[in-house]
């Protein structure tokens, strides 16, 4: 966090630091100072982040007008350096001020103050991008330079006294500024050296005042003599010299007060800022030193000395000079903290004396007040502590009642503070319905106090009006929601519309640590979905709706792709409170989709409005994997890929330096030496990957788009498809079930009525029915177990209730149609839809020549699944066409060693009654971690699994159907993770791995699926027996096409609620990945063999046909073979036929 706040603030200190020549008048040509004018006018009207492009284009105009090696040039280009630094762009900012150094010593020459101003500033960007050793150097010229400039302030040449751009004042600052870097690298006495050998330069210059030599004025050299000093002072207390430090500024306190003493005329002011300055400095001084009656007596003493100085006087009489009321405002606060001390110490009654004296006798008792809050405020927290929170709610009331009464008396009804306190009493009455009338009460009291106090769009206004709608909620009160959301939220200050259409305005959000707007837009979200359950005004349910779902475009759009921006939207997008049933991310843009259906235009504008929603409510992680192989993809083609890994290397280093962070030793001095390492070190490799990132985008520059790409618009999604392919997305809400149907010429949307809740009871019907692996009640399991006529029954009535209510309004332009492109959130991610029916049944659900009569999605467009509609644009943009045709086509793992009795994958006429994927038992677990590496699968547990022959049978298919020179096969014992990983994955037509797919939680203690290889004799990290997810994802593929043919690899991640693509698919994607042939559930042995092998044959034969029409007829041909219509066996039960989908661009 520190390290992010220092590049927050590293622009403004750049441009405290813009040097004397950022300030030449620019000579330039009547033209061109009219355009430089109004560039200047649009930089200063812009936000922070935008104003390079706009400087940029002012050094193009400065540059054909008086060239580069002049002096508007230079200082524009400073300026330039600073907008860059606030654009998020260091290397640029750096690079700018390295040629403002070239320019400066051209124009000034080397060694003059001009130069080393420039080099001041040059030096301190190295040091807030973490190069703080290699700041010294430049840092050091600019000393020298300033050091002479300071010193010849005051020399009398032949009728003049000569000026000086810097004094002493600021070369003690600059002295005590060096000696904090050489101090850094343990370099303090070179700099307490440094600044003796200024010092003793000084001292005749300083002694030698108003003489021939010297026209500064006496008063003014002992002046700027002090302040040096009182550097130099810091210095000492700095590098461990407290006890000198400390006596010198205690002479310093007292030589001032002497000059004061001495000052004889009418040009004597008396006590001035440079007396309060010195006492400052002292008491610091002997706080330090732990001397706390000293501390007093001098605060004593000094209020004497200010009370009766003139400057007070007329400060206290109304006078409006700035030295006066600041010697009012000095000496208000010296006996403010005087009182605070002196009641810490004790001496609370002779303060009181002491104060009285000045008309400050009060704020003793003050203090004495703030004491016994302080004193109650503990007690209240100490018995709060004894309380349990699930419990003794009498006594946690009362306990809030006390803070309640204690804040109002404190702080006042009109604070912040009492209204906190008012939320917290809230709270705990909220906890027992018998108060809910009260608890009501202080709720609103609290939301009116901040509203009152603060404005109606404060974040405390609206951290308050979500702690009421939250209790009205609760208890079922959505009229009373609705009615103080729409109160509040409607006031002007909440609507942030026109911000977040602004490119310009909207990009000031990217300075936030996280969504500035994050609760106005969950409230507006809120209003909006109470409107929508209560049948309410379909317009403000609209416009909250939008405001809602812009607030999260605009916040993601004004992000860059620094590490910091990546964070910001990774936590946004990461839903990291849903499991406390907080709106997900997606949850915005599906509520915005709603809200236009209820409206009631659904074509047009509206439609395209849904269109771009339901896009971004379909973003999940699987589509941000698509994307980003998408991206290295096009990385590798521009031969930056090494960048792209030294990318994800800077970020792995930064984390554990943020590790180490956590970890510093309890010595003060040693842990603010290695905390400032770290962070110097952390800012160093920001600034690394900054300067990745520059050379990324300049060998590619649609790397950065590529990895968050944007809904598509109507027109480019059209453009997208052939005339005879359709993309079809289904996106169920609470409200109903969103399908939106895409084709070259045509964009359809309709919401049929069926909410997520009834879709999802649906499709865990159907899901049992084939055996996928879903846990359900007993009485789930008997019910559906009597349904249906036959041995194997499929529930044909559920299918074709789906089909008709979600795709039957489009069958129509469906018709003719070659290829079926689909992307599904929630459960219905899960099911293949090739399984639906499209005509009503009729007949036997169990006869095997109905089920093959029966009219199945599946025979209609060749059907393929994708994570979202963008995932099909970024596959096809970086396809590698034509590639792998050539050497190896194919390399298959299969038939993994495993001492379990042989077994066939699937089990025939299966259904899901609690089971995990085949049958399997959880294996017994994870072996310990090895270092920081993941825990290991146990060798031992999974060589407990059965053996499964048949995927050597169904890989030596394949060999004998490719040729043994395009197939190479690892099987038994070759069947290990090592090879895979070992082996040259690029350029390869297919990975076909046909293994056991555990889901997650198959083994113990492991939250995410794998796929089975044969186990080691010991697990390492290379090779435990176990290729997971995450691994999967760390592989470097190049195949068009990866052929899973194990059970479930289809499935989620193993998260609550998680949806199909999220697992092992959403894995090779990242890895690399085009297009997947993988389950849903598990897969029969029987059938797999006969089935991959069918499609290539089909290929192979007919190289006209497509993947996914080749897995169409493979499918259709399983379906229709009789040979296993036994009881039970059946393979026209879909069970059999549909458990593959094929997931991407399966067209050629």
């Amino acid at each position: 966090m520190r390290a992010m706040l220092a590049g927050i603030w590293a622009a403004f200190w750049l441009v405290a630091a813009l040097p004397t020549a950022a300030q030449i008048a620019p000579d330039l040509s009547p033209a061109t100072a009219e355009k430089v004018a109004e560039n200047d006018r649009k930089e200063l009207a812009a936000d922070l982040t935008d104003r390079a492009a706009i400087s940029e284009r002012t050094l193009k105009l400065i540059a054909a007008d008086r060239g580069e090696n002049s002096a508007p040039y230079l200082a524009k280009l400073l300026v330039h350096a600073n907008n860059l630094s606030w654009a998020h762009r260091a290397p640029e900012s750096r690079q700018a001020l390295v040629r403002a150094v070239e320019i400066a010593t051209a124009l000034y020459g080397a060694g003059t103050y001009a130069t080393a101003d420039v080099e001041r500033q040059y030096a301190l960007a190295l040091r807030i991008n973490g190069y703080r050793e290699e700041a010294i150097e430049p840092f050091s010229h600019y000393v020298h330079a300033l050091t002479e400039e300071a010193y010849g302030c005051g020399r009398r040449v032949p009728g003049m006294v000569m000026g000086c751009a810097r004094d002493d004042t600021d070369l003690g600052d600059t002295l005590l500024e060096y000696g904090q870097m050489l101090n850094d690298f343990g370099r303090a006495s070179e700099a307490v050296t440094a600044f003796d050998a200024v010092i003793a330069r000084f001292e005749p210059r300083w002694a030698g005042c108003e003489s021939p030599a010297w026209g500064t004025r006496c008063d003014q050299a002992r002046d700027k003599r002090a302040d040096m000093l009182s550097s130099y002072a810091a210095l000492l207390a700095l590098v461990g010299r407290a006890d000198d430090a400390g006596a010198l500024r205690k002479r310093l306190f007292d030589d001032s007060l002497a000059a004061i003493e001495a000052c004889a005329g009418d040009d004597c002011e008396g006590p001035d800022f440079r007396l309060v300055r010195r006492y400052y400095d002292y008491r610091a001084a002997l706080a330090g030193a732990h001397r706390p009656d000293d501390a007093l007596a001098l605060d004593e003493r000094i209020l004497a000395i200010l009370v009766a100085s003139p400057h007070y006087t007329k400060g206290k009489a109304g006078s409006g000079e700035y030295f006066d009321k600041d010697m009012v405002n000095d000496v208000t606060g010296i006996a403010e903290a005087y009182a605070k001390a002196a009641v810490a110490a004790g001496k609370a009654d002779r303060a009181r004396d002491q104060l009285a004296r000045y008309g400050f006798g009060a704020l003793v008792g003050t203090q004495l007040a703030g004491v016994d809050f302080d004193a109650e405020q503990k007690a209240i927290e100490a018995e709060r502590r004894t309380l349990s929170s699930y419990g003794d709610e009498a006594e946690r009331i009362a306990n809030s009642r006390r803070k309640v009464a204690l804040f109002a008396g404190h702080y006042g009804k009109d604070s912040d503070e009492y209204a906190k306190a008012l939320r917290d009493l809230a709270w705990d009455l909220d906890d027992l319905p018998a108060n809910d009338a009260e608890a009501e009460a202080v709720y609103r009291e609290a939301l009116a106090v901040e509203r009152k106090a603060f404005g109606a769009g404060d974040f405390r206004t609206l951290h308050a009006l979500d702690n009421l709608t939250t209790f009205l909620k609760k208890r079922d009160r959505s009229a009373a929601a609705i009615a103080v959301l729409a109160d509040v939220l409607g006031d002007p200050a909440n609507d942030h519309v026109a911000l977040y259409l602004d490119p310009d305005r909207r990009s000031a959000r990217r300075g936030s640590f996280g969504d500035p707007d994050d609760t106005l837009n969950a409230l507006k979200a809120d209003l909006s979905e109470l409107l929508l359950r209560a049948g309410g005004d379909p317009a403000l349910a609209l416009a909250a709706a939008r405001h809602a779902a812009l607030g999260m475009t605009s916040f993601r759009d004004a992000l860059g792709f620094d590490r910091f921006d990546e964070m910001k939207l990774d936590w946004v997008t990461a839903d990291p409170w849903a499991w406390l049933g907080e709106r997900r991310y997606a949850d915005y843009f599906l509520l915005y989709a709603d809200a236009l259906w209820a409206k009631g235009a659904h074509d047009g504008a509206a439609a395209e409005q849904a269109f771009a929603a339901l896009q971004d409510a379909m973003a999940g992680t699987t589509s941000r994997a698509v994307a980003r192989a998408a991206a290295e993809r096009a990385a590798a083609r521009a031969s930056v890929s090494p960048l792209v890994e030294e990318r994800r290397q800077i970020d792995t280093e930064i984390a554990a330096l943020n590790t180490k962070l956590e970890t510093l030793p309890d010595d003060p001095a040693e842990r603010q030496r290695q905390f400032s390492a770290l962070q110097s070190e952390i800012a160093r490799k920001d600034d690394r990957r900054a300067q990745v990132d520059a050379a990324i985008a300049a060998a590619t520059p649609d790397y950065f788009a590529l990895i968050r790409p944007r809904p598509l618009g109507m027109a480019e999604a059209q453009a997208l498809l052939a005339p005879d392919e359709a993309f079809v997305m289904l996106v169920p809400s609470e409200f109903g079930t969103h399908v939106l149907l895409v084709t070259h010429d045509k964009l359809r949307w309709n919401r049929a009525d069926m909410p997520a809740s009834e879709v999802n009871a649906h499709v865990r019907r159907l899901l049992w029915d084939v055996g996928a692996s879903i846990d359900v009640t007993p009485e789930e399991d008997a019910k559906w177990s009597a349904e249906g006529e036959g041995d194997f029954p499929f529930d044909r009535g559920t299918a074709w209730l789906l089909y008709d209510r979600l795709l039957a309004p489009f069958a129509a332009d469906l018709a003719g149609k070659r290829h079926l492109f689909t992307a599904a959130t929630g459960s219905l991610s899960s099911l293949p839809l090739g399984i639906l029916v499209t005509e009503k049944p009729t007949g036997a659900d169990g006869d095997p020549a109905v089920l093959r009569a029966t009219k199945w999605l599946a025979d209609g467009p060749a059907l393929l699944q994708l994570p979202s509609l963008q995932s099909l644009q970024l596959l096809r943009a970086v396809a590698a066409r034509g590639d792998g045709q050539a050497g190896t086509r194919m390399v298959g793992f299969g038939d993994p060693v495993l001492e379990g009795q042989a077994a066939a994958r699937g089990i025939a006429g299966a259904r899901a009654r609690g089971t995990r994927s085949s049958g399997l038992p959880v294996t017994a677990g994870l072996q310990p971690a090895i270092g920081d590496a993941p825990p290991l699968a146990d060798p031992a547990a999974l060589r407990r699994l059965a053996r499964l022959p048949g995927t050597e049978a169904e890989l030596k298919a394949m060999q004998a159907l490719l040729g043994a020179d395009a197939a190479r096969l690892y099987l038994a014992g070759t069947a290990t993770e090592t090879n895979l990983k070992r082996s040259d994955l690029d350029h390869l037509s297919v990975l076909f791995l046909a293994t056991h797919g555990l889901i997650a939680g198959e083994v113990k203690g492991l939250a995410e699926p794998g796929l089975v290889f044969t186990p080691p004799a010991t697990a390492t990290p290379l090779d435990d027996g176990l290729l997971t997810a995450s691994e999967v994802a760390g592989l470097h593929l190049g195949a068009r096409w990866v052929v899973l043919s194990a059970c479930n690899t289809a499935s989620g991640d193993g998260s609550e609620g998680a949806p199909g693509l999220s697992g092992l698919a959403r894995a090779f994607f990242f890895a690399g990945a085009e297009s997947l042939l993988a389950s849903h559930w598990p897969v029969r042995d029987d059938v797999a063999s006969v089935l991959t092998v069918r499609l290539f044959e089909l290929m192979q034969k007919n190289p006209g046909l497509s993947r996914a029409e080749a897995l169409q007829r493979a499918m259709r041909d399983i379906r229709n073979d009789p040979r296993a219509d036994d009881f039970l066996k059946s393979w026209s039960h879909p069970s059999a036929w549909a458990p593959f989908s094929l997931i991407g661009d399966g067209i050629d």
